[in-house]
């Protein structure tokens, strides 16, 4: 496993995101732009760390990264179950995060 996988897998999701984010409107657009936006933050703060890959939360990170990747698809048309997608990248982020505070502390 690549020690960046993770952070271009969330640079991947924040993009596929961020195309999604103009197939929809009010407060599922905007929930889904502030994902995107913590997405890219957190990609970088990847790969400014040096995170063991082969670490279980490292590992679990990229599995709900690509949960949530794979949810969205290629984003070419309104997804039906947006919220569905949110809690996804919103489980991805909280896995992504934890794993940061883990590497820093």
């Amino acid at each position: 496993m690549s020690d960046h996988e993770l952070a271009e897998g969330l640079a991947g999701l924040a993009s596929r995101v961020d195309n999604l984010v103009h197939l929809q409107d009010g407060d599922d657009s905007r929930a889904l732009e502030d994902q995107q936006d913590r997405l890219a933050k957190v990609a970088l703060a990847i790969i400014a760390q040096d995170i063991d890959a082969t670490n279980q939360r490292y590992q679990r990170a990229v599995e709900s990264v690509q949960a949530a990747t794979d949810a969205i698809g290629d984003a070419d048309k309104k997804i039906e179950n947006v919220a569905r997608v949110i809690k996804l990248v919103a489980k991805a982020l909280d896995a992504a995060e934890k794993l940061l505070a883990k590497a820093a502390g």
